[in-house]
C-alpha cells in the first residue's frame, strides 16, 4: 500500500477574532475588569470620582496619568506583589512592566503570547511614553491580563474564592468558624462573587449588569467564537427604553392547557428583573449626585483659597471667659465697660491718684482706644469745634499756638502700691503740724515707721534721689528745748539731730475702721528750736546719720 499523500496539519488553538469596537464600552474586557474591581476590591466609591463603569471608561481613554487608573493599577500590583512601596503615577508604569515580566518568563500563555516566537512578548517594549500614553485597546488588554494573574496567583484573592466556595486545603485540621462559607447576603459570598447574566430574552440574548448603575450590556452566546458584545444602556432614560422594548417583545398569554417554553419563561423573568431594578437605580443615581456635589464644593473651596490674597479681619471683641446669658453684640465690638469694685476703705483722693498713676494698666482695663486723637475727634460737641482736637495726646509746639494741654513733656506719675506710699510720692515734701506735707505727703502714724514725739520730718538732702517710699526724720539732741516746727525749704540746712530714713509700711494690725490704710493722719509734734539750730547742728554732726553729714565729711 502506498503511503497517504495527505500530510497531517498542525492543530491551532482557540483564537477569537479581533473586535471592531470603537469604544471600551463595546468590549467584554471592560465588563470583565470592572466586575473584578467591584467584587474583589473597594476602589469603587473609595476613589474620588470613581462610581460607575462610565468613570472607568473615561479613565481608560485619558492619554494623561489619571488618578482613577493609577489607583486601579496600584491595587492590582499590591495583590500580585505585596509590599511594593513606590506606586505614584510617575513610576506606576515601570512597576506594572516589571510585574508582567516576572510572569512572562514562564511558558504559560498569556494575552501577549506570540505563536511565531512561541513566547510571551512584553507589550511595554513599543511604548516609549509608558502605560498612560498607549492606546485604550492595549491598556484594556494589560488590565485583563493583570486580573487573570490575580485570580490565579494572588493569595488574598484565592483565599476569598476558596472561602466562598468552601474549599478546604488542609482537611485534617479542625475547621474554624471563619473558614465556613459566608451567607448569601455577604459581599464575599458565592452568589455575590459570580459574574452571571441578569437574564436572557426569547432570542437567547444575554443581559449583563455589574452594579446598581443603569449600565446594561447585551451579548450573544459567550461560548461561541462569533459572540458579539455591546452596551445598550448607560443612563436612566436609556434603561427605561430597554425595559419597554423587552416588555413589547414579551410572549403573549398561553392558551388554556398550554405550557410556556423555557425561552418564554426566561424572557418574563428578565422583564421582572429589569423592572425591579428601577428603584435601585434611582437610589444609586441620587447617591452619585450627592457625591458629585461634595466634590464640586470641595473644588470651589480649594479654588477660592488659592485666589484669596488677604487675611480675614481679626476679632475686635474682647475675649470673655465667663458664661453669660446675654453675650455682647457686634455693635459693641470696639467698646466694652469696666466696673471697679467699690471699697469704702479708699478715699476719693486715693482713687484719683490711682487713676492718674496707673494710666496704662487701668486705662487698658477700661477699654480706651489706642489712638487718642480718634477718641477725641469722636468725643462730641465739646471737641467738635476744637481746632487742636486732632492733635490731642500728641506734643505740639507752643509757638504754633497749641494750647498747654497738648504738651506731654512731663511723664505720668507711677501707681502707688499702698495708701501711705501713694501719698509719699515726693519724699522731699515735708509735713507740717497737720501731718501732711507740702506735696500732699502723708506721714506714717502707726507701726515702726511712725514719727515719734521727739522727731521731725524734714526735706530730702539736695542731690539725693527722691523716693516715694522713704522720708527723713530728725531727732533733736536730748535735753534741747522744744520749739514750734516750721516747714523747711530746700535752701535751708538740715536741722540738727539724728537723721533717720523712715519707710512707709503697712500696719500689722487693722485700724478701727477695719482697713490697713488710715483715713486721716495726725500731725507730728516734735521739733527743734530755731534759736539753737546752729549750736545743736555743730555738736551732733559727728554722730549724725544724715546723708548730708556724710557728704560734708567726705
Amino acid at each position: 500500500m502506498k503511503p497517504s499523500a495527505v500530510e497531517p496539519t498542525e492543530k491551532k488553538g482557540h483564537i477569537c477574532p479581533p473586535s471592531n469596537a470603537k469604544h471600551p464600552s463595546d468590549r467584554w474586557e471592560s465588563l470583565f475588569v470592572y466586575g473584578f474591581i467591584c467584587r474583589f476590591t473597594q476602589l469603587r466609591g473609595k476613589v474620588e470620582g470613581f462610581n460607575t463603569p462610565m468613570d472607568f471608561e473615561e479613565a481608560l481613554l485619558s492619554p494623561e496619568p489619571n488618578p482613577i487608573m493609577t489607583q486601579i493599577l496600584s491595587r492590582f500590583v499590591l495583590n500580585l506583589r505585596p509590599g511594593t512601596r513606590n506606586l505614584s503615577s510617575d513610576v506606576i508604569s515601570s512597576t506594572v512592566a516589571g510585574v508582567l515580566q516576572e510572569y512572562f518568563k514562564t511558558p504559560e500563555r498569556t494575552v501577549f503570547w506570540d505563536e511565531t516566537l512561541q513566547k510571551n512578548v512584553d507589550p511595554f517594549q513599543n511604548m516609549p511614553g509608558g502605560f498612560f500614553a498607549a492606546d485604550w485597546d492595549l491598556k484594556l488588554k494589560i488590565l485583563r491580563q493583570l486580573v487573570e494573574l490575580q485570580l490565579c496567583y494572588s493569595q488574598e484573592i484565592k483565599a476569598i474564592i476558596d472561602r466562598a466556595w468552601g474549599v478546604i486545603h488542609n482537611k485534617h485540621k479542625k475547621i474554624e468558624a471563619s473558614a465556613l462559607p459566608p451567607p448569601p447576603g455577604d459581599p464575599q459570598s458565592q452568589e455575590r462573587l459570580q459574574l452571571v447574566p441578569l437574564g436572557q430574552d426569547k432570542d437567547r440574548k444575554r443581559y449583563w449588569v455589574v452594579d446598581d448603575s443603569p449600565r446594561v450590556y447585551l451579548s450573544t452566546n459567550p461560548w461561541k467564537i462569533t459572540a458579539t458584545f455591546q452596551t445598550i444602556s448607560s443612563t436612566r432614560d436609556e434603561y427605561i427604553a430597554v425595559v419597554e422594548k423587552v416588555k413589547e417583545s414579551a410572549p403573549s398569554e398561553p392558551k388554556p392547557g398550554e405550557r410556556r417554553s423555557k425561552l418564554e419563561t426566561a424572557h418574563l423573568a428578565l422583564l421582572k428583573a429589569l423592572q425591579d431594578r428601577i428603584e435601585i437605580i434611582d437610589n444609586e443615581i441620587a447617591r452619585i449626585q450627592r457625591v458629585q456635589r461634595k466634590i464640586q464644593q470641595k473644588n470651589l473651596l480649594i479654588a477660592s483659597a488659592e485666589l484669596r490674597e488677604t487675611r480675614t479681619r481679626r476679632r475686635t471683641t474682647r475675649p470673655n471667659y465667663a458664661y453669660i446669658n446675654n453675650p455682647p453684640s457686634d455693635d459693641d465690638a470696639d467698646e466694652y465697660g469696666y466696673q471697679e469694685q467699690e471699697d469704702d476703705d479708699y478715699d476719693e483722693q486715693m482713687d484719683v491718684d490711682d487713676e492718674e498713676i496707673n494710666g496704662t494698666r487701668r486705662g487698658a482695663a477700661r477699654g480706651t482706644r489706642r489712638s487718642t486723637r480718634t477718641s477725641t475727634a469722636n468725643g462730641g460737641s465739646e471737641t467738635a469745634n476744637d481746632d487742636w482736637g486732632d492733635w490731642r495726646g500728641e506734643r505740639r509746639s507752643l509757638r504754633l499756638g497749641a494750647p498747654a494741654d497738648t504738651q506731654l513733656d512731663e511723664p505720668p506719675a507711677k501707681r502707688a502700691k499702698t495708701d501711705d506710699s501713694a501719698v509719699s510720692g515726693n519724699s522731699g515734701d515735708v509735713s507740717g503740724p497737720s501731718g501732711k506735707a507740702n506735696g500732699n505727703l502723708k506721714i506714717k502714724v502707726n507701726g515702726a515707721a511712725k514719727i515719734k514725739p521727739t522727731e521731725m520730718a524734714v526735706e530730702a538732702v539736695p542731690g539725693k534721689k527722691k523716693s516715694k517710699f522713704w522720708y527723713y526724720a530728725v531727732e533733736p539732741i536730748p535735753g534741747a528745748p522744744a520749739a514750734a516746727t516750721a516747714p523747711v525749704t530746700s535752701n535751708e540746712a538740715q536741722p540738727p539731730g539724728r537723721a533717720k530714713e523712715k519707710r512707709n509700711e503697712m500696719p500689722d494690725e487693722p485700724l478701727e475702721n477695719g482697713s490697713r490704710y488710715p483715713s486721716t493722719t495726725p500731725s507730728v509734734s516734735a521739733s527743734a528750736t530755731a534759736s539753737n539750730v546752729d549750736d545743736l547742728y555743730e555738736k551732733s554732726i559727728g554722730g549724725s546719720l544724715s546723708p548730708e553729714s556724710s557728704m560734708d565729711e567726705s
